[in-house]
This record gives structure tokens, C-alpha cells and sequence, in this order.
């Protein structure tokens, strides 16, 4: 028995809300793939959305666990069903629908890192020269006032009036002036702006937030040095006194508006307090996260939290 079976083994009787000791791969076939091995949103619910944003996040955790089969697989269907030509151009269709003319830049710049990642790990040169062409897409039409958008109506032939800060991940496509965003945001506030408007040259911020975005933001801003000590702060706070964190809260009041807990959230908790050296905070989190998921919590999740609550079990 090699040791990756072995620690695929664990990782399957580490796996809460299943009952059984399949690996992550065996349960995205049995309850998230259709028949043409494309990936829906929700388990066994076919007419559920297939978005590059799972297509995407699935490459993420196959690259992880270097699965070189199950990842060629999925960068056969990118290639099939999302990828699409116009002009001198390569883009990924945000989600699969024939009428679809736009990208996402966050699943973009997830499968462009994950195919160049998979290019070295593998040894497959095709996929840095697909890494390439996305990233050149990116860099040449999509950008506004000198910022990388969110994304370019290629029917339009038009690039969004938005950046939105969450998804401003380290990649070469997106533009220095973009990471500079990061930087000015009001360091004075609890909450960060969820968004540029290139039109308007203006933060724009909303009454409730979402905590994946301000997570991400954080994270983002912790990789380019950038302390966000009023959020952190107010973070370890809040974990500390309730021992869990909701989808979302109130910009002003800072409490919860919503009575959910998110995998997903939690994945970008565990990653953010141990990227503050927070490690017994960061540990809790991944326990009470096993102990949520043991109660069932996976039975139904859609694919988005399923896979980041499997990427927080590889990385812990």
C-alpha cells in the first residue's frame, strides 16, 4: 500500500455527514456528476446549475491531492463544454448555457492557477499553454480605467464598471493597479467595500456583508502585507464569544443578519487565523467544522461549500 493511498484512505474516514469510507472523488461521481461527467451544483440534482466556478474549484482540489487522471478528465470537459473562441481569443463561459458571453475573472484566475500548478506537478505542458491563452484574454480586453473587471461581455464586446475585491487572488493577468485597491481601502472600518466602481472611481460598500467576501479581501490584502487589524480584531472576538460565525452580518451594527453557518466560511477562517499565527483558533475552527458536518451538514451541500470543506480537510 503506497502512502498517498494511505492518506487518501484517511482522508476518507476523516470525511463527516457521508457514513461511509468513500474518497472525495467517488462522491462527486456518485452524487454531483450527470451522465456526460459534467458537475451540477446540488447532489443528485441534475437540473441544478453547472458552473466554471465547480469546474473550477474541483481542479483546485485535484491538483491538491494530485489526481492526474480525474483532473485530465476535467480539463477535457473545461475544454468541450465552457471553453469557448472569439477572434484571436480563448474564454470560459462563467456558467454553461449556449447565451452565456461573459466570464468570471474568480473562476478564471482559479482554473488559470490551477492548470499552471498541474502543468509542473504532471509534467503536461498543454496545460500552461491553455493557462496562456486565458490569461492572455484576461490581460488584453478585460480592464477599465487600468483596473482588471470582473468580467468581459464578449457579445458586447464590453468590460465591466466593476472590481470586485474578492477576487483580487496573486496572478500575472490581473493588472498592479488592480492590487493597489487593496491597499487604499478604509483601514478605519470593521468591514471592507465590496467593490470599485471604475465609472464612478469609488469604493462602494453594502449594508450586509457577506463573510466569504471579507475573508478573501483579508487574505487577500495578509498576501500583499497589508494588516487589516480592526476586522482581525473584531474576528477573534467574535470566535471567541460564540464559537461560530454566520453567512453574514450588519456593516454598521456588526451582528448577525442570517442564522446559517457556511463550510466555505470556514475554509477562509481556518486560512485566515492561520495566516494571523492564530493556530489554536484556526484548530478550533477545523473541530467545529468536523463536528457540523458529522451532524449531516454535507447531506445536501451544494458542491461550492461540499469541495471547500474537502480542501480545508487536505490542508489541515
Amino acid at each position: 500500500m503506497t502512502m498517498k493511498f494511505v492518506m487518501l484512505f484517511l482522508v476518507g474516514l476523516m470525511m463527516g455527514g457521508c457514513g461511509k469510507m468513500e474518497f472525495v472523488q467517488e462522491q462527486v461521481e456518485k452524487n454531483y456528476t450527470n451522465a456526460d461527467g459534467l458537475i451540477h451544483a446540488y447532489p443528485t440534482e441534475q437540473d441544478s446549475e453547472y458552473l466554471s466556478e465547480t469546474i473550477g474549484l474541483y481542479m483546485e482540489y485535484l491538483v491538491l491531492v494530485e489526481d492526474e487522471e480525474n483532473f485530465s478528465k476535467q480539463v477535457e470537459l473545461l475544454k468541450s463544454h465552457f471553453l469557448a473562441q472569439e477572434k484571436d481569443y480563448y474564454f470560459i463561459r462563467w456558467r454553461l448555457n449556449e447565451n452565456a458571453a461573459t466570464n468570471a475573472l474568480i473562476d478564471d484566475i482559479r482554473i488559470i492557477t490551477a492548470l499552471e500548478q498541474a502543468a509542473g506537478i504532471f509534467g503536461n505542458e498543454n496545460y500552461k499553454i491553455i493557462a496562456d491563452q486565458l490569461s492572455e484574454a484576461v490581460s488584453s480586453v478585460q480592464s477599465e480605467g487600468g483596473y482588471t473587471v470582473d468580467f468581459y461581455d464578449w457579445s458586447l464586446e464590453l468590460p465591466a464598471q466593476r472590481l470586485t475585491l474578492s477576487y483580487l487572488d496573486d496572478n500575472g493577468a490581473i493588472t498592479a493597479e488592480s492590487y493597489e485597491l487593496l491597499n487604499n481601502v478604509n483601514a478605519s472600518e470593521v468591514f471592507f467595500p465590496e467593490y470599485y466602481d471604475t465609472a464612478a472611481e469609488q469604493y462602494i460598500s453594502s449594508k450586509e456583508v457577506h463573510m466569504i467576501d471579507q475573508l478573501l479581501i483579508a487574505l487577500n490584502r495578509e498576501n500583499r502585507g497589508q494588516q487589516s487589524e480592526l476586522f482581525a480584531d473584531w474576528l477573534k472576538e467574535e470566535w471567541n464569544e460564540e464559537q461560530k460565525l454566520y453567512g453574514r452580518y450588519d456593516r454598521q451594527t456588526l451582528k448577525a443578519t442570517v442564522d446559517y453557518e457556511s463550510l466555505a466560511v470556514y475554509y477562509y477562517l481556518h486560512a485566515y487565523f492561520s495566516s494571523l499565527g492564530e493556530s489554536e483558533m484556526a484548530d478550533e475552527v477545523f473541530q467545529h467544522t468536523k463536528e457540523i458536518t458529522a451532524d449531516g451538514m454535507l447531506d445536501n451541500a451544494h458542491f461550492f461549500d461540499f469541495i471547500h470543506y474537502q480542501l480545508l480537510v487536505q490542508k489541515q
